[in-house]
């Protein structure tokens, strides 16, 4: 394998595991896919991010544009809190009994794609919170030619964008390996991110009250 360390270089040795001319003009729609698959499954320690300013001013608040997902949030006051995680139902649930405004202790997500989170109690106050969360892993571009993923890890987007290149190949019999060297690529990624976070505190998304 080719060294692959930027975005044209990567393309270049997609094509040449394709082997087809045809389908050159597709490659960045390939690599796309990947990315869109790749934030799905994939949560690794360079993906967790912290915003030690992070403002809970309402009911709801407008999370990172990058959020993949919560890891925590603590707000700052003391003793400090750390927020519960509920499901939407349990935290609609449980506003009907926790009336009026206060400190939050709970919080959910809302809105899809529009990263929104809802906190119960509505603030009675401005909170200055601390937010620990996955970020998406940053896209590839002409001008953004490379990434934390494509440095430590070129086989995962290789293979990850041949497999994508699939619905065009029809049954070619290098996919199967395709998928299998994805699929070892990602789990040995998942494995030495779990070492990774194990050989410190864990991050849970469990609350309490701090104090």
């Amino acid at each position: 394998m080719a060294s692959i360390g930027t975005y044209a270089q990567l393309q270049t040795e997609i094509a040449n595991w394709l082997d087809r001319s045809d389908l050159t003009s597709q490659i960045p729609a390939f690599i796309e896919l990947a990315e869109a698959s790749f934030n799905r499954i994939i949560r690794a320690p360079d993906m967790i991010t912290k915003n030690d300013s992070f403002s809970i001013s309402g009911q709801y608040n407008t999370l990172p544009s990058d959020t993949l997902e919560i890891v925590r949030i603590v707000v700052d006051v003391q003793p400090v809190i750390v927020l519960e995680y509920l499901t939407p139902q349990d935290l609609s649930e449980l506003r009907g009994e926790l009336t009026g405004g206060g400190k939050p202790y709970y919080f959910t997500l809302v809105g899809g794609s529009s990263n929104q989170l809802e906190v119960l109690r509505s603030p009675d106050q401005t909170y200055t919170s601390s937010i620990v969360y996955y970020t998406r892993i940053p896209a590839l571009t002409d001008s953004a030619t490379t990434n934390w993923l494509l440095t430590a890890n070129p086989d995962i987007y290789l293979f990850g964008a041949l497999v994508e290149a699939e619905p065009y190949l029809k049954n070619d019999e290098r996919m199967p390996m395709w998928t299998n060297r994805l699929d070892k690529a990602l789990t040995t990624l998942r494995l030495q991110g779990e070492r990774e976070l194990h050989s410190g505190s864990s991050l849970r998304m469990r609350a309490q009250v701090l104090g």
